[in-house]
């Protein structure tokens, strides 16, 4: 049987140092080894032992200094200060937030690495000076020149000017950050090991530090380790293989893949690449502790595997085949020897509910996602409604948002304030405090009412959320956290994200269910990998840097080189000693998958040697896709149907174009779903530019019966007005432009009024009869059915009365200019496209196949708000012909046009000649509504059905 590496580490320390450990140290790269580590030196001693103690890499560094790791957040604000201080710039933290974090980073990675941030941020406008340079050997400064020369030409441009200007401050905010962290006795986690690594004495707590399992180490690495070794304090074990393992006395120039700096090789065959000069080190010196006496440690990836490769169209698929995966050849039963290891630790949650019951011991290492716990969305949704959610200066909610919280099942818990406490008239960054008290206080009467259902995940995502909210409060009160609302909801959406809520169980039995992280230095005989993608092996590598590549490369900084390096080292060493591998990737090409294999397979195929079949993951049975079925017309169905004694134009067209969503709307009255406030769909675009032609049409009437140019004119020499009435539309109709889209659409919205205006003027002198609420029409319609329910002409038949009417856009009054007379237009403004097709007759508007294609629904309603009013004695006492009008903004021309219906391309100038046509269709298609034989049968035009807001209802 196979030892592991932890085994042989086990080994060694016993036959070394015996069974009193307590003045040793043994320093893991991560918490998990250690566990393992422990139970064999328990079980290998066979007798009492007592225990090293077990460190991580952090720990020991920060066990020699007296600077604390800072809150990630509060680094950001403070070298936010520092960077204003420095550039003279004054940027807010809201804009400046993801610089932030780009520059921590850089200067983060020239710690550890122990570069000199004056020499990498030295300024670029010099660079005559590279001879100067003279500590650089000749291959970095070939490297630097190439970078430079992009900056040789044109070098005054303002984008090259902007850039020269900022790098030239970044060592002046690297010294004044660490100054300011420094005397608050806080420092980020590069500068902290840089420190320790600079120590003239360390007072070391241990004997002996022994260093298990390290790979690609940095400088601050590389100087500790050199130091404890000198001084007799550290031995190092280092994991390899023989597979391709170099002389002793050789410099390593292998890729990076194959470099692990203490002088051993990964099990993976080399390539044509070497690493870095840093990189190379003698084997001697950080010598391997182990005696290479037992032939089993070696040419592990020599012995023969069982591998497959298996292609999956989902990544649920993948999650599901884990189940099958441990249930056979039994392999759950091997416990901890047997490891599904996600490369992609979101599809965690498929991976739990997958498990089979067989499999009753599972250790889970990957915590669970805090943002899937139901108070990450009750937070997001209570952001939502202290900050998007106000309306009338604060002093009350938008129902959409309210209305969204109190659907939360967390909602019934909670005491929602009124919100006019939480805001003052101080700047909107300075209100984030009492908001993330109230939200904190919101989150800890969750958590004192769900106590007792006992529910630990909930307690315990409770506890965390309340924590972070907490430490945000404490920021803001403090000053240091100055952002605004919108950067406060994207902070808490990016803590939640990268915060997880531990398993508790005991992690040395049973299947082991972890990510690509916790593998380090444990060993598995049975190995289930899922979604090894490239992409996420190795992880999205992002390489972004205010420092260049070149530069990077020449000043020993990480590089994208390094990352992918050490990914390939976790891949070939977790499969080193394996000899059941199964790895499983996505095949699939659509949402955001590349579906290609990880590169790390590709070598597996081309190198490694082994046999390795490969399969696919296919479902069984394919889905049989559900029918919209007709819903028949019961005594119920009847008497509700009986009960409407009003229809709109809109109703008849949803009956029309489906006589099933007609329905599921003004039968069974189930609403559609709200639309968003903070996103504008095509009705609330519409229903803004109706707004804003409203408003101006009614401030002009409001002070002239007739409407001339001057009065038209007066808008549209005025920019600023247009766009004050478009912003008041924006308001009235509780839409906020507080992102990029809603500014977008804001101004397509005042070119859109302003074509109106134009097209409008030249129809001056004219009169507006009536807008939107003040222009409802109505009229009633006579209709017989058969009583009976059976369409025969014998069949004795019952009288219905029904009142058909709506609301117009604009009815207004105008000279025809070819008749010299008076003519009332029912105009409806459209700001859709135009239809593809014309109308022929009256026919084809009663057709439901004409709605996409023609808009045959918008002739319906424009001609029967046309026959109401061409009937009213309050809008035409004169009689005057009355003519239907659609106003297709978006394509209208803006000279001579004329938006008067067309049928058969013939202009409708008065609408009386269609009457008695266009009333027998109505009263045939109401009958057919209120027939009891006739069902509401779903539409047969599958693409109506798209966009329709009861599809899942009909299983579509």
């Amino acid at each position: 049987m196979n030892k592991t590496f932890l085994e042989y580490v086990a080994e060694d320390i016993i036959g070394k140092y015996g069974t009193d450990l307590s003045r040793i140290a043994v320093v893991f790269p991560n918490k998990r080894a250690a566990l393992f580590l422990n139970e064999h030196l328990a079980r290998i001693a066979g007798q009492p032992v007592w225990s090293p103690a077990y460190i991580t890499i952090s720990d020991l560094f920060r066990q020699h200094t007296d600077l604390k790791t800072a809150d990630p957040i509060k680094l950001i604000c403070d070298i936010h200060k520092s960077f204003t201080k420095c550039t003279g710039i004054d940027e807010t933290l809201d804009h400046f937030y993801g610089w932030g974090q780009l520059l921590l980073a850089d200067f983060d990675d020239i710690d550890k690495n122990m570069a000199d941030a004056d020499s990498i941020f030295c300024n670029l406008k010099d660079i005559h000076e590279l001879d100067d340079i003279s500590y650089l050997d000749d291959e970095q400064k070939e490297m630097l020149a190439r970078f430079f020369a992009n900056f040789s030409d044109d070098i005054d441009s303002e984008l090259k000017k902007r850039f020269l200007s900022l790098w030239s401050h970044f060592g002046d905010i690297y010294h004044d950050y660490n100054r300011r962290l420094t005397e608050q006795g806080i420092g980020y986690e590069g500068a902290i090991y840089r420190k320790v690594a600079s120590e003239q004495t360390l007072h070391l707590k241990y004997d002996k530090y022994l260093f298990v399992g390290f790979n690609l180490l940095q400088k601050v690495e590389r100087v500790l380790f050199s130091r404890l070794m000198k001084e007799d304090k550290a031995k190092f074990y280092w994991d390899f293989d023989e597979y391709y393992m170099p002389s002793p006395s050789h410099h390593l120039t292998t890729s990076p893949s194959q470099q692990l700096s203490g002088g051993a090789l990964v099990s993976s065959a080399p390539t044509n690449l070497t690493t870095s000069p840093s990189q190379h080190l003698n084997l001697s010196d950080f010598p391997n502790e182990l005696d290479n006496t037992d032939p089993d440690i070696y040419a592990n990836m020599r012995r023969p595997k069982h591998i497959r490769f298996i292609s999956s169209p989902t990544e649920n698929a993948q999650a599901r085949f884990a189940s099958n995966w441990l249930l056979e050849n039994d392999r759950y039963k091997a416990g901890r020897k047997t490891a599904v290891v996600m490369c992609d630790e979101s599809i965690l949650l498929p991976i739990m509910h997958s498990l089979p019951p067989e499999a009753d011991k599972v250790n889970i290492t990957s915590g669970f996602p805090l943002a899937m716990t139901p108070v990450a969305s009750l937070v997001m949704l209570l952001f939502d409604l202290y900050t998007l959610g106000l309306r009338k200066k604060g002093t009350a909610f938008n129902p959409h948002y309210l209305k969204k919280l109190m659907a939360h099942p967390y909602a019934r818990h909670l005491t929602i304030s009124p919100p006019h406490h939480l805001t003052t008239s101080t700047p909107q960054h300075l209100t984030i405090s009492p908001i993330l008290h109230h939200i904190a206080t919101l989150i800890k009467q969750v958590g004192i009412a769900t106590k007792p259902e006992g529910d630990a995940l909930t307690q315990e995502s409770v506890f965390r959320m309340y924590t972070i909210l907490n430490r945000l409060a404490t920021l803001a009160d403090s000053g240091d956290l100055l952002v605004d609302n919108t950067t406060l909801r994207r902070l808490v959406s990016q803590l939640v994200s990268t915060s997880s809520i531990p398993f508790h169980g005991e992690p040395v039995v049973g299947v082991q269910i972890m990510g690509v992280l916790e593998t380090r230095n444990i060993d598995f005989d049975h190995l289930l990998l899922l979604s090894c993608n490239e992409g996420n092996m190795p992880k999205g590598i992002n390489d972004s840097s205010f420092i260049p590549y070149t530069i990077r490369k020449a000043h020993h900084l990480t590089t994208i080189d390094n990352k992918v390096a050490l990914y390939s080292y976790y891949f070939h060493r977790l499969l080193q000693r394996a000899r059941d591998i199964t790895i499983a990737y996505n095949n699939s090409t659509d949402n955001g998958h590349t579906g290609e294999m990880s590169r790390f397979m590709l070598q597996l195929l081309v190198e490694s040697g082994q046999k390795i079949d490969h399969y696919s993951l296919t479902a069984k049975n394919q889905p049989t896709p559900l029918m919209p079925k007709p819903i028949q017309k019961d005594e119920t169905t009847l008497s509700k149907l009986q009960q409407i004694s009003q229809l709109s134009p809109s109703a008849l067209n949803t009956y029309i174009r489906c006589p099933l969503a007609f329905y599921y709307q003004y039968i069974a009255h189930i609403k559609e779903p709200d639309s968003d406030p903070e996103t504008i769909d095509n009705r609330m675009f519409g229903n803004i530019f109706h707004r804003a032609a409203y408003l101006i049409y009614k401030d002009i009437t409001d002070h002239s019966p007739v409407i001339e140019k001057a009065h038209i004119q007066a808008y549209l020499s005025n920019r600023k007005l247009l766009a004050s009435v478009v912003d008041r539309a924006f308001e009235e109709e509780e839409c906020k432009t507080n992102n990029g889209l809603q500014i977008i659409n804001r101004e397509v919205i005042i070119e859109y009024v302003t074509k109106l205006l134009k097209i409008d003027q030249q129809l001056c002198p004219f009169s507006i009869l009536a807008m939107e609420e003040e222009a409802k029409v109505y009229t009633q319609l006579s209709f017989t059915i058969p009583s009976g329910g059976a369409l025969v002409s014998s069949a004795p038949t019952k009288q219905y009365n029904l009142t058909i009417g709506g609301i117009i856009d604009r009815l207004d009054i105008l000279t025809d200019k070819q008749t010299g007379k008076p003519r009332i237009r029912v105009v409806d403004y459209k700001t859709g496209n135009q239809p593809s097709s014309p109308i022929k007759n009256i026919d084809e508007i009663f057709d439901p196949n004409n709605i996409r294609s023609k808009h045959s629904n918008y002739f319906l309603q424009a001609i029967l708000y046309s026959l109401i009013v061409s009937r009213s004695k309050r809008w035409n006492p004169a009689n005057h012909p009355v003519s239907p009008a659609l106003l297709f903004i978006k394509q209208a021309p803006a000279n001579h046009y004329d938006p008067t219906l067309l049928i058969d391309k013939h202009p409708i100038s008065d609408v009386t000649v269609y009457e008695e046509e266009f009333l027998t269709k109505l009263k045939e298609t109401v009958a057919d509504m209120y027939s009891p034989d006739t069902p509401f049968t779903p539409t047969d035009d599958r693409k109506k059905c798209e966009l329709c807001p009861y599809r899942m209802l009909c299983g579509l």
